[in-house]
């Protein structure tokens, strides 16, 4: 899966980007209404369009509405993006009811034990000085052992109500919901807190030093959320069969059932280049491209040989650099009239 990038420097991130125009047909045919002042058009040796420049006038730039942008340089660490899903904690609490229910019957079960046994133990010196019977110390001693049984089952109930428990939902989230006041289990249960379930996708394992990750809905990287790790998860997720893992995290916009998207660090490596717009993408030959601007005027077209999507841009870290200008409205046009030349004339024969 193709790692997706996240800035680490917002600061650098913020772009200055003239409002974008739609450049109309009119305009796109306006250079065509200005015979003496056609763009000039100059290709390498071979006519390779990776070397291709178009020169226009300012009045020409003008009438086509060109916009320029100047790039900045920006930081981004490469990410992976995973699935998962916000997970129905009633199962839990109903195991954990059930648990503690177990707990008061071994409660209740040891204090009669205690109180049998003491019984028990009286009636025996009783009995050896011969002022009670051996029957009233056979009722003592009965009364002993079912008090021992009925304890001893109540332990076995909650050792089998753990170990469900462990099967279907881990070590560390059956210590949360069972052993004493968790915080994090009464944040479950106010749903001050959420618990989710994150899939990585096939081939990836959580580094050992991961212990967080982001969240968010409908994959709006912008709006996601820190989630913390509680634990590896017993079970694959049922649409992506990939290793799994517990994390929490805020409830915000976040409900039971949901999918969400999420993100990690692909790897401690930090990427710089520049963000793109879209606008300033042309697509010929099935490849993209944009026009960089020149101080005598020119504008090439420049290949975009690699980027990565993120944020409403594109991050390209080769073929470009900060402080290039590029054109963000009117790049089309710019193609348009670079092979203008290329097509026959209707009067020709």
């Amino acid at each position: 899966m193709k790692p997706l990038l996240r800035p680490i420097v917002p600061a650098v991130l913020i772009l200055t980007i003239s409002t974008f125009q739609a450049v109309s047909n009119d305009d796109d045919d306006a250079l065509s209404k200005h015979p003496s002042q056609s763009a000039a058009i100059q290709k390498s040796e071979h006519g390779s369009p990776r070397t291709t420049t178009v020169r226009l006038t300012e009045e020409q730039q003008n009438v086509g509405g060109l916009v320029t942008d100047i790039l900045t340089a920006v930081t981004f660490q490469p990410e992976i993006m995973a699935y998962g899903k916000v997970i129905d904690i009633q199962p839990l609490l109903a195991l954990q009811v059930r648990y503690q229910a177990a707990a008061t019957e071994a409660e209740i079960a040891s204090a009669a034990l205690a109180l049998a046994q003491k019984n028990r133990d009286r009636l025996m010196i009783l009995h050896r000085e011969n002022i009670v019977a051996s029957r009233d110390l056979a009722q003592a001693e009965a009364q002993y052992q079912s008090d021992h049984a009925r304890l001893q089952a109540a332990r076995r109930l909650m050792q089998e109500i753990r170990h469900e428990a462990q099967q279907a939902w881990g070590d560390s989230l059956t210590r949360i919901a069972f052993d004493g006041e968790s915080p994090l289990f009464q944040e479950f249960l106010n749903r001050s807190r959420v618990l989710i379930l994150i899939a990585l996708p096939s081939g990836h394992t959580l580094p050992p030093n991961q212990r967080s990750l982001f969240v968010a809905r409908e994959s709006d990287r912008s709006a996601a959320h820190q989630a913390d790790l509680i634990s590896p998860a017993p079970k694959t997720d049922d649409l992506v069969q990939g290793e799994t893992y517990f994390f929490h995290a805020p409830s915000d916009r976040l409900r039971a059932g949901m999918r969400v998207n999420a993100w990690l660090p692909a790897s401690s490596e930090t990427l710089t280049g520049v963000a793109v717009p879209p606008s300033a993408i042309v697509w010929h030959s099935g490849k993209p491209w944009v026009y960089r601007r020149s101080e005598d005027g020119t504008f090439t077209r420049t290949e975009i040989t690699a980027h990565h999507e993120y944020g409403g841009f594109w991050f390209v870290d080769r073929g470009l650099a900060a402080g290039d200008e590029i054109v963000v409205t009117g790049a089309q046009l710019l193609l348009s009239e670079e092979f203008r030349t290329d097509i026959p004339d209707e009067d020709d024969d």
